[in-house]
């Protein structure tokens, strides 16, 4: 995309190094080579997106971030689907940041952020919606949370306990007494951990009756599912122009065309979906919640389906472990089933029309 796209200076400064960083230094090839812990998490590499300043977009200036960007955060995260980066950019500098701005005292942003700006605090967070059946007793948590997305490597948790006027943030140390955390990989290369708590202390947060964090959470994974079909979209085009069977590409027969043109719209529509939300977010209040919605309920299916068709469309090498496009079907699966699926938002979406 040219420069001039971009809203400002600072979008179009952070699309440049996401796209030289995710092609130099995130490449598919080089990483398959890494270790399996390291291709889960590179500290290196967390480091390297810290110093971009990937992790200051949802944070104030205020408490030394670049300011609440929700275009920054959609391009970031399409950046992150694009090329499988599986550190936990969305958890913390999104999610998580947006969180503590909202809900965290002023002591506990002054403690909290500066390490999360610098790369040194990872934090995962498990809204209540999304499977946790939790409930407090003063300041100790009970209960239970369900595939809490990078929950397997971080250094605080981020717990919503409770449901509307009531709804309430609390902060987990991961070695907390009461606290068992179990950890598994994710199909797409990420982690996550299911966790459950028995009179688990924490630090309670402001109250949490704002939705706007969870909205964040699924502009992020709709803008990752965007970039992960950008890259299955890219490489099937680049598969079939160079293919041949029977002395011909196979790109030139009308079927497989067809199928390219079909991939095509539907990438097409997808990020005009992603774009709009990202402008409701940061520009419209009223119109934010539906967008987003829809979004994310529009965005995951077509992003599948356009994964599948990828894999198609290459024949066996499409499925291996070793070709990038087997791995972009995985990620757009993860992506459809996080921070709620395609019923749940279609659901709310209903809801939100209604409200307007």
């Amino acid at each position: 995309m040219k420069r001039d796209a971009y809203p400002d200076d600072t979008d179009a400064a952070l699309a440049d190094a996401a796209l030289r960083y995710s092609r130099q230094r995130y490449a598919f090839d080089a990483r398959q080579r890494l270790a399996p812990d390291q291709r889960r998490f590179d500290d290196q590499a967390w480091q390297e997106i810290a110093e971009m300043g990937w992790l200051s977009v949802a944070t104030s200036e205020e408490d030394g971030g670049l300011g609440v960007r929700a275009g920054s955060i959609a391009l970031l995260a399409q950046a992150a689907g694009a090329a499988g980066i599986n550190e936990p950019l969305a958890s913390t500098g999104f999610i998580a940041a947006d969180v503590l701005r909202l809900h965290a005292t002023a002591r506990q942003r002054a403690g909290w952020l500066p390490r999360l700006l610098a790369g040194r605090l990872r934090i995962a967070c498990a809204f209540a919606a999304d499977g946790g059946s939790l409930s407090r007793d003063g300041k100790r948590l009970h209960g239970h949370c369900e595939v809490v997305l990078d929950a397997d490597l971080a250094d605080l948790l981020l717990l919503e306990v409770g449901s509307g006027a009531d709804a309430r943030w609390h902060a987990v140390l991961p070695d907390a007494a009461g606290l068992r955390r179990t950890v598994y990989p994710l199909m797409d290369g990420r982690g996550a951990a299911t966790l459950d708590l028995d009179g688990c202390t924490a630090e309670p947060l402001a109250d949490s009756n704002d939705e706007h964090s969870r909205l964040v959470a699924a502009l992020a994974t709709a803008a990752d599912a965007l970039g992960a079909m950008e890259t299955a979209f890219a490489l099937t085009l680049e598969y079939i122009k160079a293919r041949k069977q029977f002395g011909v590409t196979i790109g030139s027969h009308q079927v497989v065309a067809h199928r390219a043109v079909d991939m095509f719209i539907r990438l097409e529509e997808c990020r005009a979906v992603v774009a709009r939300a990202a402008q409701a977010l940061e520009s419209d209040p009223k119109a934010r919640a539906y967008e987003i919605h829809a979004a994310k309920a529009f965005v995951g299916p077509q992003a599948r389906l356009l994964a599948q068709e990828a894999v198609q469309l290459h024949g066996g090498i499409g499925i291996t472990e070793e070709y990038a496009v087997s791995h972009c079907l995985r990620r757009s699966i993860v992506d459809g089933q996080l921070f709620g699926g395609v019923r749940s938002h279609l659901q709310q979406f209903a809801c939100s029309l209604k409200g307007r």
